[in-house]
């Protein structure tokens, strides 16, 4: 299981999370693994120069980088999480505050059956409990972890091999476990 590992601590890289339209990016290149501002901006409806300016901002604060990698030549600016591993805060932190906002609110709207659906979006849900051992508990989560990572994967994959297949949409997941 990949574990996150860029802990969010320093006031500039707030300040560039706290704009949710720069929120969106990450997620698009967690999902995507690398991207131009021109693919970001077609994909999020948005202005190239607005991408460009909010990525700019990013990778000032060390959330993303240039991959040059997948440039077609040396005009070409290709971007990606410069901590694919994911971006933590500790509890009760302002940053904690800022990178839980936006998955609490997706999570009411979700509940709530107010989230516009994409065609050809799934939708699904379990709500659930179980009665297990601490033990038990983690070795579950790490299962599914590894699922949910498993199928991420293979989306930033087929993505990336076909960038223009109008049937592979965003599809968020979440899951949460504890007690009470």
């Amino acid at each position: 299981m990949v574990e996150p590992s860029f802990q969010v601590t320093d006031p500039g890289t707030l300040r560039a999370l706290a704009h949710p339209f720069r929120q969106r990016i990450i997620w698009e290149l967690s999902v995507r693994k690398y991207g131009r501002a021109a693919d970001l901006a077609a994909i999020m409806e948005e202005p190239a120069n607005s991408i460009s300016y909010h990525l700019r901002a990013l990778a000032k604060a060390g959330i993303v980088e240039e991959a040059p990698e997948f440039a077609h030549d040396s005009r070409d600016r290709v971007w990606r999480m410069a901590h694919p591993e994911g971006l933590y805060a500790a509890a009760g932190s302002p940053a904690a505050d800022i990178l839980v906002e936006d998955q609490l609110a997706w999570i009411r709207e979700f509940l709530n059956e107010r989230l516009p659906r994409q065609p050809g979006a799934a939708r699904g849900e379990y709500l659930g409990a179980a009665m297990l051992t601490e033990g038990e508990a983690k070795g579950m989560f790490e299962e599914i972890a590894e699922i949910l990572e498993r199928w991420r994967e293979h989306g930033a994959q087929a993505s990336n091999a076909e960038p223009d297949d109008a049937n592979r949409i965003f599809h968020r997941l979440i899951f949460l476990m504890g007690n009470r």
